[in-house]
C-alpha cells in the first residue's frame, strides 16, 4: 500500500472517528468521547508520519500533484468544520449541564430554607443572664 492510499484510510478514519465523538456527545455517553479522542490522538501521529511519505510520492505525480493536494485540504477542511460541530455541541451540553446545576444548587438551599422554617427549632437566644 503507497502512502497516498494509506493517508486515504487514515483520514477516513478520522472522519469516522468523529462522527462517532459526535453521536457520544449527543448520547452524553462520555467514556466513548473519551475513547474517541484517545483514538484520534494516535491517529494524528501516524497521519503526521504518512503525510510526509505521501508529500513525496505526490512530488512524483508532477502535475497531478496539485490536485491531490487540494483533494487532501478539502478532506482536512471537512474534519475541521466536523471538530468545531462536536466542539460547539459539547459546549451547548456543558453550558447546559452547568445551568441545571444551578438550579438543583438553589432549589437545595429553598428547602433547607424549608425545613429549617417548620423544624419547629427556635434559634437560642440568651443561654443566660449576666
Amino acid at each position: 500500500m503507497n502512502a497516498d492510499h494509506e493517508l486515504t484510510e487514515a483520514y477516513q478514519e478520522w472522519r469516522r472517528l468523529a462522527e462517532a465523538e459526535g453521536q457520544a456527545i449527543q448520547a452524553c455517553n462520555w467514556s466513548l468521547l473519551a475513547a474517541c479522542q484517545k483514538a484520534l490522538q494516535n491517529l494524528q501521529t501516524r497521519i503526521t508520519s504518512i503525510s510526509v511519505a505521501a508529500r513525496a510520492e505526490w512530488k512524483k505525480m508532477g502535475a497531478a500533484r496539485k490536485q491531490r493536494e487540494a483533494q487532501v485540504n478539502a478532506t482536512i477542511y471537512e474534519l475541521i468544520e466536523l471538530e468545531k460541530r462536536n466542539s460547539t455541541l459539547l459546549k451547548s451540553i456543558r453550558e447546559t449541564t452547568h445551568q441545571r446545576l444551578e438550579q438543583l444548587d438553589r432549589a437545595g438551599k429553598n428547602l433547607k430554607r424549608i425545613q429549617r422554617s417548620y423544624s419547629g427549632e427556635s434559634p437560642v437566644a440568651w443561654s443566660s443572664f449576666s
